[in-house]
């Protein structure tokens, strides 16, 4: 039996099967990252179908309720456009040209279901194009240095859509079937304007992370924050007693730190906190917490200590670490770390308030370092009782 390919068919079944694969991918890509406009692409593409369908079935006729959604369109799409490219609040002169596309979509509208194609519809086409330019290029121009260059995707995608709908409703172009028109439409707005939303997605994801990781990683050094310290340091107070090794807490401040900022310039200031971090992260193991604190000031929470040996090692590795003058980054140069180190397996559970707080008063120490100590490097202050303000609880149900 011979096989006859229907041309028509087989191109009608690719362009549905590009339409369905974009209306897949956007409900996905929108579900995992969340991302309303892919949403909103997916709904217009299902809105537009449905609608052709739905105005058929109420027994419009197919050539009239194409040509409505030829107008319906590319006035949705100036919505989304407004929506993506305005600048924290619309303009007025934005919400003027909007009602003006409003306008003209619902007057081409109701020309083309009264009088089509004839010289009205052909008229009114133009002046809908008019309008929609300008709004599109008014549009642009205020988001010039505002929005990435994924606008220009959606920029393609809107031309390429008003394009078509222009070329059949001001009747410069005719079909054969009379959904195709429609399907063209979609066929060359859709996909570019897909492109555009998962390119603006991923810049925001991107900035989310960023804006995210910050509150974890301090992006000058690539330390912790203060805040995973202090979280990390309650939670190891409070599984300190359980464990069979010791934990400790190192903070570190760099001893001549003013010295060197005026010895070499306050532009160097950057360099310093990052050589210190890299030197820090050379003495510590994989295990531990390295952060950075205020200033010329960091802090190590090592865990898997064996006994006070192992603490005065790692303290002395500390101090030592900082003397190396092997390094690409700041030749030369020495810093004269002071360690103060507390056995946090003496210490009693807290809440995280109290832990905030403990540390400031152990931090304190560095001001009033004992004038017996102005020599050395390394101070122990496990089982000092550091007094804390009245009405804070040091046992914690954590």
């Amino acid at each position: 039996m011979p096989v006859f390919l229907d041309q028509g068919l087989f191109a009608l079944g690719v362009a549905v099967g590009v339409l369905g694969l974009v209306l897949a991918l956007s409900l996905i890509v929108s579900y995992a990252y969340e991302e309303r406009t892919l949403l909103a692409l997916a709904a217009y593409l299902a809105l537009m179908v449905a609608a052709s369908l739905g105005l058929v079935r109420a027994g419009i006729s197919e050539t009239l309720a194409t040509r409505v959604l030829l107008v319906t369109g590319p006035a949705l799409v100036s919505g989304l456009l407004l929506w993506l490219l305005k600048n924290r609040q619309p303009t007025r002169a934005a919400q003027v040209f909007l009602a003006l596309v409003v306008a003209a979509s619902l007057a081409l509208a109701v020309v083309n279901v009264s009088v089509p194609e004839s010289g009205m519809a052909r008229a009114g086409s133009a002046v809908w194009l008019v309008v929609l330019l300008g709004f599109s290029v008014y549009m642009t121009a205020k988001s010039w240095h505002t929005a990435a260059s994924w606008k220009w995707w959606l920029l393609v995608g809107h031309g390429a859509g008003l394009a078509v709908s222009m070329l059949f409703l001001a009747g410069l172009a005719r079909a054969a079937q009379t959904h195709w028109p429609l399907v063209l439409m979609l066929l060359f707005q859709v996909p570019p304007i897909y492109l555009s939303l998962v390119w603006r997605s991923r810049l925001l994801n991107e900035s989310r992370l960023r804006s995210a990781s910050a509150e974890v990683i301090d992006p000058l050094t690539g330390l912790a924050t203060h805040t995973v310290l202090v979280d990390r340091v309650m939670r190891v107070m409070s599984r300190a007693h359980q464990s069979t090794t010791i934990s400790a807490l190192y903070l570190i401040e760099v001893q001549n730190w003013q010295g060197l900022l005026n010895q070499l310039g306050a532009e160097f200031n950057e360099k310093l906190l990052l050589e210190a971090a890299l030197r820090l992260r050379r003495a510590i193991g994989d295990n531990d917490l390295a952060a950075r604190s205020v200033g010329g000031r960091f802090a190590v929470v090592a865990q898997g200590l064996a006994d006070e040996e192992d603490i005065n090692s790692l303290a002395t590795r500390l101090v030592v670490t900082g003397l190396r003058i092997d390094s690409p980054l700041l030749t030369g140069v020495e810093f004269h770390f002071r360690v103060l180190v507390s056995n946090l397996k003496l210490s009693r559970p807290m809440t995280l308030p109290a832990t905030q707080l403990w540390l400031d008063e152990v931090a304190a120490q560095f001001a009033e370092w004992p004038h017996s100590h102005r020599s050395r490097s390394i101070l122990h202050v496990a089982g000092r009782e550091l007094t804390l303000p009245a009405g804070l609880k040091i046992d914690s149900a954590y």
